[in-house]
């Protein structure tokens, strides 16, 4: 997408909220109504959004009103922005084997379901082509517990010290790098800066996503250098990436092509899947999933960051949760008792300390201990460091023994 098209498409969203401000202000009670909408009702006043933004613009051209999509693939085509159609080698040599291996695409789009229709809608709302959603198809196959050789992990393939260079955090009990909202964040805004250091060429800025922006700066100047163009089929880069960006644009082109071509996608309503939820602080997962009366199988594919039997003691505390059951989610945890949750406490080991005379003192067990801990012994070094299960012991055990594996 160019910058005057960009601009441009920046420019419409600021009249479409500028026209949504005017309208709300002749309705003295919607501020407080809008405060407080349950969360199915504010994903579906989200969800909405994008279409509201396609009718604003239209009406600002007079051109013909669009059908409000009924499919997250629908919503994709209509906001596909680069050129598919290019005859280029490498792109139909990409073409060609996923006309020939279908099953691929819908595979790939059967895993996506949960996950696309909310990583498509952040990358419209950043004003980026919908072919941007499609980077997880080529990096992991829309699966977030996905890990590579180098160590990169998640649906957007981070590498560790990626993530950390844009504030994902790893420990024993979560990786951003999973976490759906997280990474999501985080990649977005990673193209966002490689794209300005592009000057607006999506095809570089990908390519920049897979090798680096060191290896296409370097092959741009090797080709500036030698007096040759700079655009991404002119450069020389790793044979990764130089199968990338095609892979990336025939994944595209087969999913605008699906009905012609006869693949079948997963149906993926343009609506939320999952409600964000508040869990003001840790929550064993068994317990979450019996509260938001979901199976534990569907609570950890919605929430892959986390890594253990509970959500991390310092955070995030949040659970996703299918739309459908957000409001029952809200209201259990409510009505949650304090002295029921499961919580852990940090604890420096002094001399003398013993595994016994902590838990004693915590009111816990030796093996809640070793579970939270990974211990599979009793001795302690001064200066030392334990999670100590406080709260709910027996249920902070249980769910320890249940998860630990």
């Amino acid at each position: 997408m160019s910058r005057l098209q960009t601009g441009l498409r920046t420019g419409l969203l600021a009249v479409t909220v500028a026209a949504v401000v005017s309208g709300c202000a002749s309705q003295s009670q919607q501020s407080a109504q809008e405060s407080t909408l349950r969360p199915m009702e504010q994903t579906r006043l989200i969800a909405g959004m994008h279409y509201g933004s396609l009718y604003q613009r239209n009406l600002l051209f007079g051109l013909a009103q669009p059908s409000q999509p009924e499919t997250a693939w629908d919503l994709t085509r209509d906001n596909l922005s680069l050129e598919l159609d290019l005859e280029e080698a490498r792109l139909a040599r990409e073409l060609a084997w996923l006309e020939q291996n279908p099953a691929h695409v819908t595979a790939v789009s059967q895993r996506a379901l949960p996950y696309y229709h909310y990583i498509l809608e952040q990358v419209l709302e950043r004003g980026m082509p919908a072919e941007v959603a499609l980077i997880p198809f080529i990096e992991s196959g829309y699966n977030p517990f996905a890990v590579s050789s180098a160590r990169a992990a998640g649906p957007w393939q981070f590498i560790p010290g990626t993530a950390r260079n844009f504030g994902l955090e790893s420990n024993w009990w979560y990786d951003g790098r999973r976490d759906i909202v997280a990474s999501t964040d985080a990649a977005l805004n990673y193209l966002s800066k490689l794209n300005d250091m592009f000057e607006g060429d999506w095809l570089l800025t990908f390519a920049a996503y897979n090798a680096g922006e060191g290896n296409v700066l370097r092959a741009m100047n090797r080709n500036r250098e030698a007096n040759k163009p700079l655009d991404y089929w002119s450069l020389r880069l790793p044979a990764e990436t130089m199968r990338y960006v095609p892979k990336l644009l025939a994944t595209a082109r087969v999913i605008r092509d699906a009905d012609t071509l006869g693949v079948e996608l997963e149906a993926i309503p343009a609506e939320p899947y999952f409600a964000q939820i508040d869990t003001g602080g840790q929550l064993d997962l068994s317990q979450a999933a019996a509260l938001a009366e979901i199976d534990l199988d569907e609570l950890k594919r919605l929430n892959p960051g986390f890594s253990r039997w509970a959500t991390a003691p310092e955070g995030p505390h949040r659970l996703l949760v299918p739309v459908e059951n957000a409001d029952q989610f809200q209201t259990a945890l409510v009505q949650l008792p304090v002295e029921e949750r499961v919580n852990y406490q940090h604890y420096t080991i002094n001399s003398g300390d013993t595994l016994g005379a902590i838990a004693r003192r915590f009111g816990t067990t030796v093996s809640a201990l070793q579970q939270a801990n990974q211990m599979d012994h009793t001795r302690l070094r001064v200066g030392q460091t334990l999670l100590v299960p406080a709260g709910n012991t027996d249920l902070a055990l249980q769910s320890a023994r249940a998860g630990s594996g």
